[in-house]
């Protein structure tokens, strides 16, 4: 699902998001989280018929932008007197013994009725019904004065030759047979009545005929849309306790056999009911789902069935979350984390972004290799910028790096520092850590790409990339991974002493009069950088280029500027490019294959 988001409060555009079935919010507090999901419910409210999706929102806590908006719409829904779709809920946790019991009734074989049947709090009936037998919601229900008075004004509209009025919407009509099924079958709206407690059993409540805005209006033209669900009791419960006009939804006791309570259960069981009875009252395929929070109270055995819940739903679910359970979930796969940063989703350096968002949780030491046991592939470079300045380059000679989208760099240093130390030791260190992770390991392919420095080496002639040694194939196979897993690591590193050097090029340090700064007496002429030439040589794979090249591709109190480097990348003719950017490309686009 693509969804265009409109511009919220912290965030003054417009965005795109894609949906893989489930999109996770990740950010600190303040980052604009909730204002998205806001900015999600608050458009499909306005936009009516211009959307062809379903919005219902559910907030683990206390919201009142969203409360205060959707009282609005409910309102506005319960006194139009034309049919209307629809198309946005919101609840909180005040509404959940309503919708629990909603759903233990009409979706028999939804998950709250099968986890109360599971858990022994209630049974089914035996007459091939399938009735709930114990579960029985107690409430306080009223009509007051003023609504009598509307609905005297409406008759009288009607005596004149009227159609539309109040006491024809469908809102009024399931209002009267609600009332005359569970309050008072004489009663005719001609006084109001007194708050009094009603009990609603499932079999009494089955017995309510409730129309529907969208199926029972005969002047409606437009076909039935199969990507609804029809739900006119919910509708008419969402739109008679929204405003406590009819239904006090803070005062509801909803309990199950033996007089258990609700309220009785656990915080994570009570959430998780509540969570199930809204995927079974509307999950549909143009459901789309806003859960802000709704993992928190949950125990890391329940949030692993609600991330597989999520994940097998037939709407989309956009969440938000701060539990590295939840984001260490095996379902969570790393397209699925977004990292929002002001109300923006950040997917500039995603990798980075969310360990350093998620470096504040619990269990912080093992943040990075949870997030990376999510990536099905691994480059490890000395630096981030590595990674980019090396598909800039692969692209500039031709290469597809489309192909290598699925590498995902991360930053690792090769803790090579002199002779005395084994080459690449801190990143093979690194693999040790990730194969001890408790969460489920996707990583297949992982690719240690190394600054070479001043490390005497020996390539595979084939390949040109991989670093040859016996001790290296040794440190390699005494990882440990995990059983089921086949993770494939490869010793890599470039032949110059480190990626900048490859940004070397006659052309494009002439243009920016540098280029003496390279071709000076400390080179061998024969080695000079020359025109349409890579010039590997061994006095351009052995200097240090830092000095030249930073000022060219970076910003003071940035760094590395992108569009800065692309420039400068774009001065250098293809035929300037070393070989070995292609045989890294075409080593890394083979293992991928």
């Amino acid at each position: 699902m693509e969804l265009t988001l409109a511009p919220n409060p912290m965030y003054d555009h417009s965005q795109t998001l894609i949906i893989n079935k489930v999109a996770t919010l990740i950010g600190e507090n303040g980052s604009g989280k909730s204002t998205i999901l806001q900015s999600i419910f608050e458009d499909r409210i306005a936009s009516g018929q211009q959307r062809d999706y379903r919005v219902v929102c559910f907030s683990s806590g206390q919201n009142e932008s969203f409360s205060k908006g959707f009282s609005l719409y409910v309102k506005r829904l319960k006194n139009t007197q034309s049919s209307e779709q629809v198309y946005a809920y919101f609840y909180d946790k005040s509404w959940s013994k309503t919708l629990i019991f909603l759903a233990t009734t009409l979706m028999k074989t939804g998950k709250v009725r099968g986890f109360l049947v599971d858990k022994g709090y209630t049974a089914e009936s035996q007459d091939g019904w399938k009735d709930d037998v114990h579960s029985r919601l107690t409430m306080k229900f009223r009509i007051k004065n003023e609504y009598v008075r509307q609905i005297h004004n409406a008759l009288k509209r009607e005596e004149s030759g009227e159609i539309n009025t109040l006491r024809q919407s469908v809102f009024h009509r399931n209002l009267a047979n609600f009332v005359e099924q569970t309050v008072d079958s004489s009663y005719e709206f001609s006084s109001s009545i007194r708050q009094r407690s009603i009990v609603l059993h499932p079999y009494q409540f089955n017995e309510i005929h409730f129309l529907s805005n969208l199926f029972d209006d005969p002047t409606r033209e437009e076909p039935k849309p199969e990507v609804y669900r029809e739900l006119p009791a919910v509708d008419f419960f969402t739109q008679a306790a929204r405003t406590d006009d009819f239904f006090d939804r803070s005062n509801v006791l909803l309990t199950f056999k033996g007089d258990l309570d609700l309220d009785d259960l656990s915080d994570g069981e009570y959430q998780l009911l509540f969570l199930y009875a809204l995927i079974d009252l509307f999950d549909a395929p143009n459901t789309l789902f806003l859960f802000d929070e709704a993992d928190s109270h949950l125990h890391y055995k329940n949030v692993e069935k609600l991330w597989s819940l999520l994940h097998s739903i037939e709407g989309h679910a956009i969440t938000t979350t701060h539990l590295l359970d939840s984001i260490s979930a095996k379902e969570n796969r790393i397209e699925h984390l977004k990292v929002v940063e002001q109300g923006r989703i950040n997917e500039d350096n995603k990798i980075k972004q969310l360990i350093s968002r998620l470096s504040v949780l619990s269990r912080a030491k093992s943040v990075e290799f949870e997030v990376c046991g999510k990536l099905p592939n691994i480059a490890l470079l000395d630096d981030y910028n590595d990674w980019i300045i090396f598909t800039k380059l692969a692209s500039r000679a031709g290469l597809d790096v489309n192909r290598l989208a699925t590498v995902h760099a991360m930053k690792k240093s090769s803790s090579y520092a002199s002779a005395s130390e084994t080459f690449g030791k801190g990143k093979i260190d690194w693999l040790h850590g990730l194969s001890k992770i408790e969460s489920p390991l996707v990583t297949t392919q992982i690719f240690l790409i190394c600054d070479r420095d001043e490390a005497a080496l020996d390539w595979n002639a084939a390949n040109g990339v991989q670093v040859n040694g016996q001790v290296y194939r040794e440190l390699l196979n005494a990882i440990q991974w995990p059983r089921g897993t086949r993770v494939s690591p490869y010793l890599l590193a470039w032949k110059r002493r480190e990626i900048k050097n490859y940004l070397l090029s006659h052309t494009a340090l002439s243009h920016h009069n540098v280029l003496t700064q390279i071709n000076n007496p400390d080179i061998a002429q024969r080695n000079h950088l020359q025109p349409n030439n890579p010039c590997d040589n061994d006095d351009i794979r052995r200097l240090n280029a830092k000095g030249v090249i930073d000022p060219l591709i970076n910003t003071e109190g940035i760094g590395l500027d992108i569009d800065k480097l692309q420039a400068y990348i774009d001065l250098i003719p293809p035929a300037e490019i070393s070989e070995d950017i292609t045989n890294m490309y075409q080593f890394i686009e083979e293992k991928l294959r």
